[in-house]
């Protein structure tokens, strides 16, 4: 059985497409040419056909009438008898002359035979091709009397004659279609062994054999393509070879530069193996199933100011023997000792800095582990536990004119953890403060709540503020784990974070962002009323938003 790809396959290769265009333009070409010739030649026929039965009409009437006119038809008959062979396949096969009363006077068929039916003009065609076309003409008889010839035209010799030109053409046509296909073939399969060649010569490159050249003979494109084809893998391999060599050289200082380190990343490896077993202990331990990621990129952080506080004890310790070895010497200077207690300042201002950075992001990441199950469910009034919120939250606000109310009404009621809800909104609160309202003396923020339309038994909190808004490509990016636009300025990229795990996770609902630069930001909180009985870690706290926020 032909398997079908392999035909498709060969059917797209250049050499089934010349193929397929040789066969195309072969079989149009002979169409064409049977057409023309057929029509032609049966142009030819019916001309003949017309001219033939011209001339013997004039001949059978010119000498029927000089006959008639002596009232000798006999003659006329045997004349007629004489004309015609049985056996001919051209020229007359009966001739009938009858007069006005279409009554026959004279025949060569038989007495018993009807008379034939006289073809008309636009049949001679249809009839010559049928072997006999039966002509009807006035015959003038004696008496002025007008009768009618009528006799019949043999074309069997016109229509073989046509059929032999027909095949003859025909196979003269295909003798030299098949030479020209065979020609297009030869060509095709010729650019198509030389495609193969540079293909063949290619893959070997790809494998790794650079020493693969394409050798194909011509003056045409493909031989240009194949020389530049060669230029490519010369310099090719003239560029591995330098990549190599400045492989070596580039692994013997790295060699050389890790010997020089070895000493002082032992250290910080056994700092490292502490904190990577703190976070394996986290993972296992917390209830958030994101905290793999947030150990990861605690790590990633604590290495910066860890980092910088190691180089600086290790300045510390190189500038004490310097001092030391100064002392014992003797050659102590004033000027020796000022700039010691400088650079000592210095680096105890950096060591200073790198440390409490550090301590910022510890802390940043125990708020992000603190063991929910602290946290208690009870039932609570939605407008005055915000309220009692708002009153510490007003204290950050004594300095700047930002308006801060609460929409809410006082009948909401919810069975679920106040605790972490005044956590979320202070963070939103937070991050407003900082974030929307930076650089900016006035606005205003604003709580609103009310039930949800949409969902049943739920609630929607709106935190709103009218600040800088967020750019459009980082407003999915917020809730990420320490993604923030204050780096380097004492930003953790926690907040917004802590806020998604646990208003998802404890609180049992969801929260989206929408914002527009320049106008201001809204967060959405969807709360149902009462959550599960589950405790806090057995919920699935992890970090994976139904669908990324987006901006209205």
């Amino acid at each position: 059985m032909i398997n079908r790809e392999m035909i498709k396959r060969h059917l797209y290769s250049i050499s089934g497409q010349f193929i397929l265009i040789a066969f195309l333009a072969s079989f149009l070409l002979v169409l064409n040419v049977l057409y023309d010739n057929n029509r032609t030649l049966n142009a030819a026929l019916l001309e003949n056909v017309k001219t033939s039965i011209s001339q013997t009409s004039q001949l059978l009437n010119l000498t029927t009438s000089t006959h008639a006119s002596k009232e000798d038809l006999n003659t006329v008959k045997i004349y007629f008898s004489e004309m015609i062979d049985a056996k001919a396949k051209n020229g007359l096969t009966y001739v009938i002359v009858g007069d006005s009363k279409n009554q026959v006077l004279i025949t060569t068929r038989k007495d018993n035979e009807n008379l034939p039916i006289p073809n008309a003009d636009k049949e001679l065609h249809k009839a010559a091709k049928s072997g006999v076309i039966h002509v009807r003409s006035r015959l003038l008889l004696p008496g002025s009397e007008i009768g009618f010839l009528q006799y019949g035209f043999s074309t069997e010799n016109i229509i073989e004659a046509t059929a032999d030109q027909h095949r003859n053409s025909l196979l003269r046509t295909l003798f030299v279609i098949s030479l020209t296909f065979y020609a297009i073939i030869q060509i095709g399969s010729r650019t198509t062994k030389r495609f193969k060649t540079m293909l063949k010569a290619s893959d070997c490159i790809v494998k790794g054999d650079l020493s693969q050249r394409v050798e194909i003979g011509g003056f045409d494109e493909l031989t240009k393509i194949a020389q530049q084809f060669n230029s490519v893998v010369d310099s090719l391999e003239v560029k591995i070879a330098e990549t190599t060599d400045l492989n070596r050289s580039l692994e013997a200082r790295v060699d050389k530069r890790t010997a020089e380190l070895e000493n002082s990343n032992k250290q910080l490896e056994n700092s490292l193996t502490q904190l990577k077993e703190a976070q394996r202990q986290l993972v296992h331990a917390e209830k958030l199933a994101s905290l793999g990621s947030l150990v990861a990129g605690i790590a990633h952080e604590l290495n910066t100011p860890i980092g910088n506080a190691y180089m600086v004890s290790t300045t510390v310790l190189e500038k004490v023997t310097e001092f030391e070895s100064e002392f014992k010497l003797g050659t102590m200077k004033r000027s020796s000792l000022l700039r010691f207690k400088l650079e000592m300042s210095e680096a105890a201002d950096l060591l200073n800095r790198n440390l409490v950075r550090a301590t910022e992001l510890i802390t940043s990441f125990k708020t992000v582990a603190v063991d929910q199950s602290s946290e208690n469910q009870r039932r609570f009034n939605l407008m005055k536990t915000i309220e009692e919120l708002a009153v510490t939250l007003r204290v950050q606000l004594r300095k700047s004119r930002i308006d801060f109310s609460l929409n809410i009404p006082a009948d909401i009621e919810l069975d679920s953890y106040p605790g972490p809800l005044m956590q979320v909104i202070a963070n939103l609160f937070n991050n407003a403060i900082i974030h929307g309202f930076e650089n900016r003396k006035e606005g205003k923020i604003s709580i609103v709540a009310n039930l949800s339309e949409e969902i049943r038994d739920h609630i929607e909190i709106h935190f709103l503020d009218n600040g800088n808004g967020i750019e459009p490509r980082i407003v999915d990016k917020v809730f990420d784990p320490f993604f923030t636009t204050k780096l380097g300025q004492g930003g953790s990229g926690l907040g917004l974070h802590i806020c998604y795990n646990i208003v998802h996770g404890i609180l049992e609902g969801q929260i989206q962002v929408h914002s527009l630069v320049d106008v201001g930001t809204r967060f959405t909180l969807i709360l149902p009323l009462k959550v599960s009985a589950l405790l806090p870690e057995a919920k699935n706290l992890s970090y994976e938003p139904d669908s990324p926020p987006q901006a209205d």
